[in-house]
């Protein structure tokens, strides 16, 4: 399977198509993110184009990691403080039980799925949530390796269960999404479509519980860990660049 690079979802979400395509999305993410002044917001791999109109002043902590191998870039863009940093998804920059909530994108389809789901376990607070976002292999955008859900590894439902439980996250809410091919004037059969064979969306959409996990850590010792600092002690090296 072949991997997204930086660039390619750059291009991706810079097009009509792109833009599109992350506002269908959005629209099924927004309503299970929880903003809220005590509220603690984690978003990996490339999924700025899906916050468009998050602001990160209705939270507690957010931040968002670009995987390393990408490089990365100040995130928002304009209007408020950077709260995105650079590392590896395989052993995040955070300490445990640091957030209440985490969105994936374009990650797990592209190597190590056990071991980010390992951390992601790990940075979660108890009953924190996970909202993910991959590839369908039953939907037909797998077979378009000109956007980023054509590339990488696409799971069946069965096989991203198991993967779930594996690491100890149980599902709440699942659907799909992206149902029409991504074929110019076959846009509109996209939502007779996924009235008539739901299941079948490029994407899978799943919100999980973290089913078990450590005691919430105090902020006063959180303070004091030493082996996975929080976004805001990460060195400026480790922080996305301009």
């Amino acid at each position: 399977a072949m991997r997204v690079t930086a660039d390619e979802l750059r291009s991706f979400y810079s097009t009509r198509e792109g833009r599109r395509t992350a506002r269908l999305i959005a629209r099924i993410v927004a309503p299970a993110v929880i903003d809220g002044p005590e509220r603690r917001f984690l978003a990996l791999g490339y999924p700025a184009p899906l916050l468009t109109g998050l602001d990160p002043k209705r939270f507690e902590r957010l931040a968002l990691l670009w995987p390393k191998e990408q490089g990365g870039r100040c995130w928002p863009q304009r209007g408020n403080k950077n709260c995105a940093v650079t590392g590896d998804l395989a052993e995040l920059p955070f300490s445990g039980a640091l957030f209440d909530q985490a969105l994936i994108v374009h990650a797990l389809e592209h190597g190590q799925p056990d071991q980010i789901l390992e951390e992601l376990h790990r940075v979660l607070a108890p009953a924190g949530e996970l909202i993910l976002i991959v590839p369908n292999r039953a939907g037909l955008w797998t077979h378009f390796e000109r956007t980023p859900f054509g590339l990488g590894h696409p799971y069946g439902r069965g096989e991203l269960t198991r993967l779930l439980a594996r690491q100890r996250f149980v599902p709440k809410s699942w659907k799909t999404a992206l149902v029409a091919p991504p074929i110019t004037g076959l846009r509109w059969l996209d939502a007779p479509l996924t009235r008539a064979v739901p299941k079948l969306g490029g994407v899978h959409f799943v919100l999980a519980r973290k089913s078990d996990g450590p005691i919430a850590v105090p902020v006063s010792q959180r303070r004091r860990a030493t082996r996975h600092a929080p976004a805001s002690a990460v060195p400026a090296a480790g922080r996305a660049t301009p």
